[in-house]
């Protein structure tokens, strides 16, 4: 009798469990519609709690996405790598899936669906890659990272701040909120991302660049190299800001002749053809990156040009404007005297601003129009 008892117990706890992703997702969508009736879509629900025979009115926060993803629709054939499994699996319909666990589709006529929440979808075409962050599930923001192909991102237009992230190795997409469009390629050496804001916004933030706002119809181009040693942003569609990192600067007050520094930045327009390469060095003693920045109108011409040390305020060449040959020997000079001063680091941040003779293009049309 005893163990009859036990094996009817374990029988229920296998079954409560692999019923509880679905019972949270019918949870979360019952839980939205009253929101929505009471407080309208994505506005914070009044809820009515009885304490004593008394009704006390709190504010509960909406949610935007399910405990767990699912795949919401197929059409084809697609593969689910579950996190810590060697072998891929078919996808199924319906079915739930841990965070961390990487998405593929098979062929040119396959379409994959993954629902992180009620409004919040994840969709791949043809040949296509992506993977979710894995995290523990008290954690509110959700994140993907690029892996192959067109992956289009689909969003509520109010989603707060801090809550999704698209991820690459050269940079993240921050605040994305509407539609958006990601076609992500290996390369020889790195990677090549085309980011296009489809509706709404997004931001992108990566190593010495942020690209502060991107609406719709906006698209941009990043190539990084393999070591990261190279970012390179190129303009295809729209205008907008980057604001680009120009090193540490002192600052003296003239009134009380006290110091201090603060980063310096330059805000450069991104349009068609434009470009920003930034290139850095890894000294051999020391952490601080050396990096020269610059920056290429639509016809290829050097408008900008910066070279710093990281954390290094000594080092800093300032803005530079465009050179020809006749003034490399006054940079050579400036690289020997940074080398008797104060080291390594400073000789290879003036050396790479020096080595770059200001004429390459970004080799970047906005003919080369994406079909997301």
């Amino acid at each position: 009798m005893k163990n009859i008892a036990r094996f009817v117990s374990v029988a229920a706890t296998v079954c409560g469990l692999s019923l509880w992703a679905q019972d949270d997702l019918e949870e979360d969508e019952t839980s939205e519609t009253t929101a929505e009736t009471t407080a309208g879509e994505g506005e914070e629900a009044d809820v009515g709690i009885d304490i004593g025979g008394q009704i006390h009115h709190s504010k509960s926060e909406p949610k935007f996405f399910h405990t767990l993803p699912t795949v919401s629709k197929l059409e084809g054939t697609a593969e689910v790598l579950k996190p810590g499994a060697r072998d891929w699996e078919g996808a199924v319909e319906g079915r739930f899936y841990p965070l961390g666990s990487v998405y593929r589709t098979i062929g040119a006529g396959t379409r994959l669906t993954v629902s992180l929440g009620r409004e919040c979808s994840v969709v791949i075409v043809g040949e296509a890659s992506f993977g979710t962050r894995g995290q523990g599930l008290a954690v509110k923001s959700r994140a993907i990272l690029l892996k192959s192909g067109v992956i289009t991102v689909d969003l509520p237009r109010n989603l707060p701040e801090g809550l999704f992230f698209v991820d690459a190795p050269g940079f993240s997409v921050v605040n994305p909120a509407g539609k958006s469009s990601y076609r992500y390629v290996k390369t020889g050496d790195g990677d090549k991302a085309t980011i296009r804001c489809v509706t709404g916004s997004l931001s992108v933030a990566g190593l010495h660049f942020k690209i502060l706002s991107m609406r719709a119809a906006n698209e941009v181009s990043i190539q990084t190299s393999q070591d990261a040693l190279f970012t390179g942003i190129y303009g295809t569609r729209g205008d907008y800001i980057c604001k680009l990192d120009q090193g540490l600067v002192k600052i003296t007050d003239v009134e009380t002749g006290k110091s201090h520094t603060e980063q310096k930045f330059l805000e450069w327009k991104i349009s068609p053809q434009t470009a920003v390469r930034i290139q850095r060095a890894v000294p051999e003693i020391g952490e601080n990156m050396a990096v020269t920045v610059m920056t290429f109108d639509a016809a290829g011409n050097l408008k900008n040009r910066c070279a710093f040390a990281e954390n290094r305020f000594e080092v800093n060449s300032g803005e530079l404007a465009p050179h020809d040959k006749n003034s490399q020997a006054e940079l050579e000079k400036k690289a020997a005297e940074a080398t008797s001063d104060t080291g390594t680091v400073e000789t290879e941040a003036v050396e790479a601003e020096a080595e770059d003779n200001g004429g390459t293009s970004s080799g970047n049309s906005s003919d080369d129009d994406l079909e997301f």
